[in-house]
């Protein structure tokens, strides 16, 4: 009060002793009224109460992975935007929202949960939710900080991009003791995750782009009846399939209910179910095994298996049943994706007690541990945690045309002289030569400036000040549906701070008006080492503010770089097109290919290698509108041999192993070399080759296919740019950039009977 009266006289009011006496009851009968009294009754905000991300709270860094947000309703019914910020691999914010077209409705009292997809580029990374009313004003945010385990306010953190995420739906198949004898390293431990229900799965295809293998164990129905409700969680699941996915299905007993005309998984199976048959003979499937375990003392089992018609893919573990065989199980395919499909109920007895279980379920999965190799050249491979895009993009960072790496020790000798200089260089000048001590007020700031001015007229010297785009892309078409996949890697340096509007526009044989559908992203660097998604769990941004993917995640806006830095996008898309290849092939009497391939595609194709199982053709380029008939071509290799031959990369080799292959030691400088062993790393054994991992892009990997009789493949290279990016309308780069563009065709091959 006293403070009140000084107020009033410094303003020259007369202030009488009523009034006084009126301010003390008003001050008074203010302090004794509730909340929310006579003046106004405050609102109730909204509260995000809760956030649940990954599966189970299991998620990979630098892959997309589903969000779910809880905000609990306050006084008022609003309306609004809900934004997800999370930090990608530079340690740069990064926002996600929901689309405008569904907005998210709050009503008061009642819980809304809001799902997303956020992609987190650090290992301990904190989560920042904002819900925005439709008047643009921030209603209510909460930032969840990352621990090692999910607890009121505290996320779990992301697991690293080249560990291996397994999920399982349905009951428990026991896989963890394959596990038993994983190495236990944090960088490669296998992490299951089992789900409860079906509501746990995304409703978009890349909700599973962080998921290596997901399970499907089907002796309870009841868990996948609801998704009969729900058909968008079975497209998602089965294009994330299409797009490259590895999908594992067990399902005996229940198969007519979940795999029949109305079934929920229907559209997930190798063949169409014509029946289902019971099977007493457990012999096949204990060889396939490789067990001496029988299932039973006595080998009398009751097995219902499901039967197709029509099957795509390669039979394994084949009972005879009279006339008919029948395969336990089913390598297949779906679109890109690997489809396996076990016609067993695993979790049952006799199965779930057998012994030879383990041995069984190693071969369906096909999990190994190789920790070295022997190479021709007689040195070893120790297996290290490093991925090989690590590798690519390394050579993508040394490749810029017109910008030069400073070498370490000369910016250290750099640094040394300049202390010299302004140290006791600076000295000996002022008191030595000029004798004038009080000069160093002139002279130390001018030899600053100077040196300043020096190291940038170097360093701009040296990495120039115009932007470079080094580019990788892989461009996949399937004869067998007319789908195209592509995934593009683009590395690009910047001369200057600046702010893009990043979009990206497929390109198909130089036409860039095709429909598709595709996805922006940044990519990452796996590991610990210096700007590896582990090592950045301290890593600040000079850029609090960051930049916002478009809510279809087709763009991305205000995207911050640095002076001199580089930064890698990436974009995965899809599209259907006619076919570019006309080709009749079929499969001889001794498991190689005969027939005619006609490029129809517009380009020239170039490097081109069919590969068929095993065996592997060098045809070289073929020009457009061309045929090239196999009866013509040399002698096959093997895959191994010719796509790691002295001629296999940008520049050939000379110092080959003994068995004409290119130690990887001498490959991993070659880009179009890294490309191939990417393309196919389990079939060239990639981790014994390479010493390396391949599981942040893994999707690429089409070995799988070389186990499909009826399907070839056809790779080639083109000098062509590819897709591209655009920074608003602006495209990204300059006419000093490189572009490696490889295709990959799936082609069919006739079977007749007696081959």
């Amino acid at each position: 009060m006293w403070i009140v009266g000084l107020h009033l006289r410094r303003r020259g009011e007369a202030v009488t002793f009523t009034t006084r006496i009126l301010l003390v009851l008003l001050f008074g009968l203010g302090l004794s009224l509730p909340s929310g009294g006579i003046l106004h009754a405050q609102e109730e905000k909204p509260q995000i109460t809760n956030v649940r991300i990954g599966f189970a709270g299991a998620y990979k860094l630098g892959n997309w992975t589903p969000v779910q947000v809880d905000i609990e309703g306050g006084s008022n019914a609003l309306t609004g935007e809900l934004q997800v910020i999370v930090p990608d691999g530079d340690g740069v914010p990064t926002t996600v929202i929901n689309p405008p077209n569904r907005p998210v409705g709050i009503e008061p009292g009642r819980t809304t949960t809001v799902q997303l997809y956020v992609r987190v580029g650090q290992s301990i990374a904190p989560l920042e939710a904002r819900f925005i009313s439709a008047d643009r004003k921030i209603q209510v945010k909460r930032t969840f900080y990352a621990g090692p385990e999910a607890v009121e306010g505290i996320i779990t953190g992301g697991l690293p991009a080249t560990s291996r995420l397994v999920l399982v739906l349905g009951p428990s198949l026991g896989l963890g003791d394959l596990l038993a004898n994983e190495v236990d390293n944090e960088l490669t431990r296998t992490r299951l995750v089992h789900l409860e229900s079906t509501s746990e799965l995304p409703t978009q295809w890349q909700g599973y782009e962080g998921v290596d293998t997901l399970v499907l164990s089907t002796s309870q129905p009841e868990l996948y009846r609801p998704l009969l409700q729900s058909p968008g969680r079975v497209e998602a699941m089965r294009r994330w399939v299409e797009l490259g996915g590895k999908l594992v299905i067990f399902c005996g007993s229940q198969a007519e209910e979940l795999l029949g005309t109305n079934g929920a998984l229907v559209d997930l199976v190798p063949g169409k179910l014509s029946e289902i048959v019971d099977i007493q003979q457990s012999q096949a499937l204990e060889i396939y095994s490789g067990s001496e375990k029988s299932v039973t003392p006595d080998r009398r089992v009751n097995f219902q298996v499901p039967v197709f018609a029509e099957i795509r893919g390669k039979k394994e573990a084949v009972v005879s049943r009279g006339q008919v065989d029948v395969p336990l199980v089913i390598r297949s395919y779906l679109g890109f994706g690997e489809l396996t499909f076990v016609g067993l109920d695993f979790d049952r007895p006799p199965l779930r007690d057998w012994s030879g279980r383990v041995s069984f379920l190693k071969r369906v999965f096909a999990w190994g541990d190789n920790r070295s190799s022997q190479l021709g050249t007689n040195e070893t491979i120790e297996l290290s945690n490093e991925d090989i895009i690590t590798q690519v993009r390394n050579v993508l960072d040394q490749s810029f045309v017109g910008v030069t790496v400073v070498p370490f020790a000369l910016v250290a000798f750099l640094v040394i002289g300049y202390i010299l200089l302004i140290g006791p260089g600076d000295y000996y000048l002022v008191t030595k030569v000029f004798r004038r001590p009080e000069f160093t007020w002139i002279s130390f700031p001018l030899t600053v400036v100077v040196i300043s001015a020096a190291a940038y007229w170097y360093a701009n010297w040296q990495k120039g000040d115009q932007q470079r785009v080094n580019q990788v892309e892989f461009i996949d078409f399937d004869a067998t549906n007319d789908s195209v996949r592509g995934t593009i890697w683009t590395h690009f340096f910047s001369p200057q701070v600046d702010k893009l509007d990043l979009s990206f526009r497929p390109v198909l044989f130089d036409d860039d008006e095709i429909e598709n559908n595709h996805l922006v992203a940044w990519l990452g660097q796996p590991g610990y080492t210096l700007g590896g998604m582990q090592s950045s769990s301290g890593q600040t941004s000079l850029f609090d503010r960051g930049y916002r993917f478009t809510p279809s995640l087709d763009a991305m806006e205000q995207v911050p770089v640095q002076l001199w830095s580089t930064k890698t996008i990436t974009s995965r898309w899809n599209c259907q097109t006619n076919f570019p290849l006309q080709q009749s092939l079929s499969r001889t009497d001794d498991q190689l290919l005969a027939g005619t391939i006609t490029n129809d595609s517009g380009q020239t194709l170039e490097d081109c290698v069919l590969i068929y199982g095993q065996w592997a053709w060098n045809i070289g380029q073929l020009p457009t509108g061309t045929t090239f008939d196999l009866s013509e071509a040399k002698q096959p290799r093997m895959v191994k041999t010719l796509l790691t031959s002295a001629t296999a990369g940008d520049t050939t080799i000379t110092n080959t192993a003994s068995d004409g292959t290119v130690p990887f030691r001498q490959a991993q400088e070659d880009m179009t070399r890294l490309a191939k062993t990417m393309m196919f790393f389990h079939a060239l054994s990639g981790e014994r080759y390479t010493g390396m991992l391949d599981r942040y892009q893994s999707f690429l990997d089409m070995s799988h296919f070389l186990d499909q009789p009826e399907l070839a493949i056809l790779i080639s290279k083109s000098g062509d740019q590819g897709s591209k990016w655009y920074d608003a309308t602006k495209p990204l780069g300059s006419d000093k950039d490189r572009y490696w563009l490889y295709y990959r065709f799936l082609i069919p091959v006739q079977l007749t009977t007696d081959n």
